[in-house]
């Protein structure tokens, strides 16, 4: 039985590591706690071999150096940090990469760890846990579990609760063997919970999401789900109540990394394709607000050039469930053409399917490439001119004519005029001017 806070965390490490770029968090400003492939790959260690290593471990005493400088700078601040930098790759070539540090807070407020993001990405880590079904360690599962369970009579009457159930609720397992299930939810939700219940009896509902009440009175966030069973041979209600308070943070770390991320971000439902949500990113590159844009499908305000390459999108997300550094053309609000490197992968939650996709806008390298193509072209082209006067060149002795290699004859400044950029202006010197016109030399 796979609960929210499990498909959240699953959720959460796929998106580590399907986005296409560098990621890594520090725990101290000189120590690894994680890292994605991608930038162990670029580092040249084992991903596993760099977490909890000191940076001095790793890198080059001056780069550690300068790279503790500036994680202590944003643990200090509490802001986030860009910088961009030449990094050497572990084959020695030179990378040029935009880094951002960005602090990642827990509950009580202090920074957990600066996770950083490099553009400049692969491996997923897929965490399943399998909890045994067979009756022979089942007792030995819920006594050890970290969830409240709790084993009802058809009546709802508590017959067990587990180690759990009496550690957070504050009870006693005798305490709790005289209430009813129901009592367990604070008085004010009560009848909402008996519906709830009622309707998951009756297989019309998977959950109940209605916290529990402690004997303190706190309230505790839970995710609440039932099965039928026997338990000392009569017949019983299990119920699991998962604490989400995990969960909850899980999503809050979620929704900053989604906001916070350098690149574009967005997020569609499956099938309809509709926006859900947008990062901040996707604003400032494409131009539209997240007003414009959610409840929308990108059909609706032409945002990919090439249907066909759009229709190329649906294809392999139907056929492998994801995308990797597709190239793809987009139209900003103002018309603009850009062009991004995208990947994404679907991701499902509560049994509704999500298609989580990631942007690299690479559109000033394309625009490189294309001057880099053209000065090329040119230079070959002139350098093409110039091979044509190298070598002897027939001229005529009296006329000073050239041949060409085509056997005609033409003039010195009509024959280089044509294979060199070189342009001629006419004028005369002295000696001339003394034999053609003695006047005006006399004068």
């Amino acid at each position: 039985m796979e609960t929210n806070t499990e498909q959240t965390l699953v959720n959460q490490s796929r998106l580590f590591e399907i986005v296409p770029i560098q990621i890594w968090y520090f725990s101290k400003s000189d120590t690894y706690a994680k890292v994605n492939q991608r930038h162990a790959d670029f580092i040249g260690r084992n991903q596993e071999e760099m977490k909890d290593r000191k940076l001095q471990e790793i890198l080059p005493v001056e780069k550690a150096l300068e790279c503790q400088r500036l994680n202590q700078k944003v643990f200090e601040s509490g802001e986030p940090l860009e910088t961009e930098e030449w990094v050497t790759t572990a084959d020695g070539k030179k990378a040029f990469l935009k880094i951002t540090r960005i602090p990642l807070f827990d509950e009580t407020g202090q920074i957990e760890v600066v996770a950083c993001f490099g553009i400049d990405i692969t491996d997923q880590k897929n965490v399943e846990t399998e909890l045994s079904q067979s009756e022979e360690n089942f007792r030995n599962f819920i006594e050890t579990i970290d969830d409240i369970v709790l084993v009802g009579n058809p009546e709802g009457r508590i017959l067990y609760s587990n180690p759990a159930a009496t550690l957070k609720l504050g009870y006693t397992q005798k305490e709790l063997g005289k209430k009813q299930i129901i009592d367990l939810h604070p008085g004010y939700l009560q009848k909402e919970a008996t519906l709830i219940l009622t309707d998951m009896f009756n297989g019309k509902r998977d959950v109940c999401p209605l916290p529990l009440i402690s004997k303190n009175g706190n309230l505790i966030p839970v995710e609440t789900r039932i099965w039928f069973g026997e338990w000392n041979g009569l017949n019983c209600i299990f119920g699991l109540s998962k604490d989400i308070r995990r969960e909850q943070e899980a999503l809050q770390k979620f929704d900053r990394f989604f906001r916070m991320n350098p690149s574009p971000m967005a997020v569609s439902k499956i099938p309809d394709q509709l926006f859900l949500d947008i990062n901040d990113a996707f604003t400032k590159v494409i131009g539209y607000t997240r007003d414009e844009i959610v409840g929308k499908s990108s059909d609706e305000f032409n945002l990919f050039i090439n249907e066909k390459e759009q229709q190329k999108v649906a294809e392999l997300l139907t056929e492998f469930g994801q995308i990797r550094e597709l190239e793809l053309e987009v139209k900003t609000k103002n018309g603009d053409i850009l062009h991004g490197l995208f990947s994404g992968e679907l991701i499902e939650s509560q049994g509704t399917s999500y298609f989580l996709t990631v942007m690299i806008d690479i559109t000033g390298r394309k625009q490189a490439e294309k001057e880099l193509q053209k000065s090329l072209q040119e230079l070959s082209i002139a350098f093409s001119e110039i091979k044509t006067l190298r070598g002897i060149v027939p001229i005529c002795s009296r006329c000073k004519n050239i041949r060409d290699d085509k056997g005609y004859w033409n003039k010195v400044e009509a024959y280089i005029s044509k294979h060199t950029e070189a342009r001629f202006s006419h004028s005369i010197c002295p000696e001339c001017m003394a034999t053609l016109y003695p006047d005006y030399c006399e004068e």
